[in-house]
């Protein structure tokens, strides 16, 4: 029975005791016995997480439209802040053409483009971080919000809106300041062109999100 397998997981849960978790080393597809893999590489395995996580957006919306009464807008707010958000090694980090300015004002510094903030060891790229911001592109608010505004939409759309819009970016102080005076949560993909935050476009990752690149 069901039951009693349930029971049966909880013992053996008691028995072995909890997983120590290493939150902050890649997963094994994003390094070798050598140390670190290929940019392109990398981005494979972010593509494939990208359509893991269509495939989860794809259920969680029609279990949404069909229990709206059930769950409210926490359900919505789950989806942005804890599903969205919170999918792990999705991350491909953009750069700002004044925050690449910013490093390279430094005698030495490291390349940031498509790391973590914690994979980034060089104390004098580190210490340029105060000027910088860590910036989703698009709000989480609009991954969430296409639960609210449209039917139930399947994986494949899903992964495209992924692919086409969640990125994250390096951008400095000022710009995330003229970014926030009007754009904090609600922003046109023109936004960053109409204030002149020059976004440099990366092979590795354009080589997917535009195909004809």
């Amino acid at each position: 029975m069901s039951e009693d397998k349930a029971i049966l997981v909880r013992n053996q849960w008691e028995k072995s005791g909890t997983k120590m978790l290493k939150m902050s080393k890649r997963p094994s597809c994003d390094s070798s016995s050598e140390g670190e893999i290929s940019e392109s590489q990398v981005v494979a395995n972010i593509q494939k997480r990208m359509l893991h996580l269509a495939e989860v957006l794809e259920l969680l919306h029609k279990i949404y439209c069909n229990n709206k009464d059930l769950y409210g807008d926490r359900f919505l707010a789950f989806v942005g802040n804890e599903v969205v958000r919170e999918w792990p090694w999705k991350d491909f980090p953009f750069i700002s053409k004044k925050a690449l300015d910013l490093l390279e004002k430094k005698e030495s510094y490291e390349d940031i483009t498509g790391k973590l903030p914690f994979e980034v060891k060089d104390k004098s790229t580190r210490e340029v971080f105060k000027n910088l911001r860590y910036e989703h592109w698009t709000p989480i608010s609009f991954f969430r919000d296409v639960f609210h505004q449209h039917d139930p939409i399947d994986k494949e759309t899903y992964y495209h809106i992924l692919i086409k819009y969640y990125r994250v970016v390096w951008i400095t102080r000022e710009e995330d300041d003229l970014l926030n005076k009007k754009h904090r949560s609600w922003r046109p993909t023109e936004v960053y062109d109409d204030l002149g935050i020059d976004i440099i476009p990366h092979d590795a990752w354009s080589n997917i999100s535009d195909p004809s690149a």
